[in-house]
C-alpha cells in the first residue's frame, strides 16, 4: 500500500474540513516568530507540506518571501481562497523536492514530515539539508510515540492517514544522521497528542 499516496487522496475528502478547523495559527506563532528570527528578514522559506497555506501567510508577515509546498492541490487551493494575501504555491513530493541546491534560507516543515512511512525519512531529510543553503534554518515537528498506523477518521470524514511516530532520541539521531545540527528543540503537550519540535541548521 502506497501509504504518502493514500494519505494525499484522505487530504483531498477533507481538506476543506481541515482548514477550518486550523485557520487560527495562535498556538504556534510563537514557533514561526523564532523561526523567522533565525532565518532572517528578506530569506527565501518554503513551508513544506504547507497544506492550506496559513503558516505561510504568517511567515510572510515577518518580511520572509514564502512560497507554500504540498502533495495535495487541493488543500492549497482552499487555503487560497481564504487567505487574504497572495502566497505562491508549487505541487510537490517533499521526498524529492524540485528545488536546486543551497536555494533555500529556510525550510518550515509543520505536521508534514510524520505522514512519510520511516523507511522514507532519511532520504528526505537528505534532501532537506540539500535545497537549504550553508547556516539554513530546519524546523520540524512530528507526534512522538511508537511506530506507525492508520487514523481512520479525520475531521468527521471516514477516510484514513498514515502516521509515523518517534521519540526524541530517535528524531535527534536522524536529523545528527542528516548532518543536521540541532539548534533548540522541546516536547509540546497537547490535549491530544505532545509534539516533538526541533530547530536545526545545516552547516
Amino acid at each position: 500500500m502506497n501509504e504518502v499516496k493514500k494519505t494525499q487522496e484522505t487530504y483531498t475528502k477533507i481538506a476543506a474540513s481541515y482548514a477550518e478547523a486550523w485557520q487560527d495559527r495562535g498556538t504556534i506563532r510563537p514557533h514561526l516568530a523564532q523561526f523567522a528570527d533565525l532565518v532572517g528578514v528578506g530569506g527565501l522559506v518554503f513551508d513544506v507540506g504547507c497544506g492550506p497555506g496559513f503558516d505561510a501567510a504568517v511567515l510572510q508577515t515577518h518580511q520572509l518571501r514564502t512560497v507554500g509546498l504540498d502533495y495535495n492541490w487541493q488543500m492549497m487551493h482552499t487555503g487560497r481562497s481564504q487567505l487574504t494575501q497572495p502566497i505562491d504555491f508549487t505541487q510537490i513530493d517533499m521526498r524529492r523536492l524540485p528545488l536546486p541546491a543551497n536555494c533555500a534560507n529556510g525550510l518550515w516543515v509543520c505536521a508534514s514530515l510524520l505522514h512519510i512511512p520511516r523507511t522514507d525519512v532519511p532520504a528526505t531529510l537528505r534532501e532537506f539539508y540539500r535545497v537549504l543553503q550553508p547556516g539554513g534554518i530546519l524546523y520540524l515537528s512530528v507526534k512522538q510515540g511508537d511506530g506507525s498506523q492508520w487514523a481512520e477518521q479525520s475531521y468527521g470524514h471516514t477516510a484514513a492517514r498514515f502516521y509515523t511516530f518517534w521519540q526524541p532520541d530517535s528524531f535527534d539521531t536522524a536529523l545528527e544522521t542528516a548532518v543536521f545540527h540541532i539548534i533548540d528543540g522541546w516536547i509540546d503537550n497537547t490535549p491530544r497528542n505532545n509534539w516533538i519540535v526541533r530547530l536545526a541548521q545545516k552547516r
